[in-house]
């Protein structure tokens, strides 16, 4: 194991822990941000809020509170609300330009800034079981900034393995100061690594199980936008088979799970003509499409009058039409709504939304299956897009027991995924949802406001791609680039309300590790990490 950090520190950080797991109060939750932020200058309190665990994805409970700087800059903090532990720091705003006699910091000098933050917002034990920073690569468990500056990275290491879902990771801006912190600690006991598989038996279990899908991705960075730039590549998706489990030698998805073959087919066989050219409607275009998707819906529908717009822009216009069922004697009125993009198509659907969300939420007894919702989902997506089935597939996947007892619990609606195929492949970022009500299996709702965000269409794009390496290529082209490692992994699980949670106890794996990123038809390997470096030269 290598630390930065030398231990017997003076003036260490000790966090407050009441003997009973007490919350802290907001005086005790200020008072402990001050004495972690005591060398960062002079600021002022600006406000306290209070943050169930329910909203947080590690579960705990925080403070929040905002901060205002002597300098202009203004800046929030998350505490842990019973510990008082920092763990997210992050300033808002721009980062500030530099005067043009003064120079960018160095990689080394934000090291030397990070480590000395460190020491007021972490233990002197913690930091004892640090990596050198950017010794590993930062992991996906950490929130994603696009803020300018130097990423520095310390990896957790226990019993010399290194658990990349843990650790802290800072952002030193180019003038010297750290613009953004997080923390991820798994508290608890850790899996015995006396009894993992070896290294040799785990990288055939790889070579034979590992499986990255074949799709279409947008290669252009947010910079660098081109007419089109989808490309099909070989890329890890959140349920490919992807790690080993340590102890069973079995093959694991991103959530942990044991991974399974995957399938991926279209609905249908229909497939429409690609457009021409991108012609924009209008509202009373629109609300003549609606009334023509009401029609595939059993039953007759007038509507009551009521039209609200969401729009971000001339082409991400969408009208949503509200209507209201004619039910027989007897029979409740339905309040269905439909929306439709400025392209004509249907982006939203739902059934009952107010009386739904107004609804006092109670424990399900008797549910469906997920494989009933799923069908149920499938009815309503072959209803609305009858004439393109054959390019939309649905996700092929399955929560685990424990989360299908907790939708019951919280009387929550299962959330089904579909996405779009090109050519019959994959396209990333055209997911789109179906909720199916988990008592009743009426589906509910639909969400597809990311319709257009995919490829501009099929005719743009090569229709086979010939000279494409095949999986076993790709496969060799990330070992060559990554290294294999034993690691403990803490895999991020569907929560409550389609929320992000930490899986209850980590794991150990064997996966390869090295800086994300995928591999290009023709064998070559495509650092998101130098794409990302590149971006911020500009």
């Amino acid at each position: 194991m290598t630390t930065v950090f030398a231990t017997g520190a003076a003036g260490s950080l000790a966090p407050v822990v009441h003997a009973a797991e007490k919350t802290l109060s907001e005086e005790e939750a200020i008072a402990l941000a001050q004495k972690q932020l005591k060398n960062l200058g002079e600021y002022k309190l600006l406000s306290a809020e209070f943050v169930d665990g329910i909203e947080m994805l590690w579960g705990n409970s925080i403070w929040y509170t905002k901060w205002s700087k002597e300098n202009g800059r203004n800046f929030g903090v998350q505490q842990d609300a019973i510990s008082g532990e920092i763990w997210v720091y992050e300033y808002r705003g721009e980062e500030r330009e530099l005067d043009t006699n003064q120079k960018k910091l160095t990689e080394d000098q934000a090291f030397q800034v990070a480590t000395q933050f460190l020491k007021q917002v972490a233990t002197e034990e913690q930091r004892s079981r640090l990596s050198k920073p950017n010794e590993y690569p930062d992991s996906d468990i950490f929130h994603t900034r696009d803020k300018p500056g130097i990423d520095v990275n310390f990896t957790r290491i226990e019993n010399g393995i290194p658990f990349l879902e843990n650790g802290f990771r800072l952002i030193v801006g180019y003038d010297g100061e750290v613009i953004y912190f997080e923390r991820r600690w798994t508290e608890g006991k850790l899996p015995d690594a006396s009894k993992v598989i070896e290294i040799a038996e785990a990288e055939k279990k790889w070579d034979e199980g590992a499986t990255p899908t074949f799709l279409y991705k947008d290669m252009a960075s947010s910079f660098r936008k081109e007419s089109e730039s989808y490309q099909l590549v070989y890329e890890f998706q959140r349920i490919d088979p992807q790690f080993v489990d340590a102890i069973t030698g079995k093959m694991l998805d991103s959530y942990g799970q044991v991974a399974k073959e995957r399938k991926i087919q279209p609905l249908g066989k229909i497939v429409p003509p690609t457009p021409t050219e991108r012609k924009l409607i209008t509202k009373e275009e629109a609300q003549k499409i609606a009334e023509q998707q009401l029609k595939k819906l059993p039953g007759t529908y007038r509507s009551n009058g009521r039209i609200t717009e969401s729009n971000s822009g001339s082409d991400e216009m969408s009208w949503f039409f509200e209507f209201i069922s004619q039910p027989g004697d007897g029979e409740k009125s339905d309040t269905v709504i439909i929306a439709i993009d400025a392209l004509g198509n249907l982006v939203h659907y739902s059934v009952n939304a107010k009386i739904r969300f107004n609804e006092e939420s109670k424990k399900i007894e008797k549910g469906i299956t997920w494989e009933q919702a799923q069908e149920s989902a499938r009815k309503l997506v072959q209803t609305f897009y009858s004439d393109q089935l054959g390019k939309i597939y649905a996700v092929d996947y399955v929560p685990r027991e424990k989360r299908i007892k907790e939708i019951w619990e919280n009387d929550e609606p299962y959330e089904i995924e579909f996405g779009y195929l090109i050519n019959g492949k994959p396209v990333v970022d055209t997911i789109f949802q179906v909720d199916v009500d988990a008592e009743t299996g009426e589906a509910v709702d639909l969400y597809n406001h990311f319709y257009n965000h995919g490829p501009s269409g099929d005719s743009s794009l090569p229709p086979k791609n010939e000279e494409a390496i095949d999986l076993n290529t790709a496969n060799k082209v990330v070992k060559e680039n990554k290294k294999l490692m034993l690691t403990y992994f803490h895999p991020k699980v569907r929560g409550s309300y389609g929320r992000d949670k930490m899986l209850e106890q980590p794991l150990l794996v064997y996966r390869y590790v090295g800086e994300k990123g995928l591999v290009t038809p023709d064998g070559k390997w495509h650092s998101f990490a130098e794409e990302r470096k590149r971006n911020r030269r500009l």
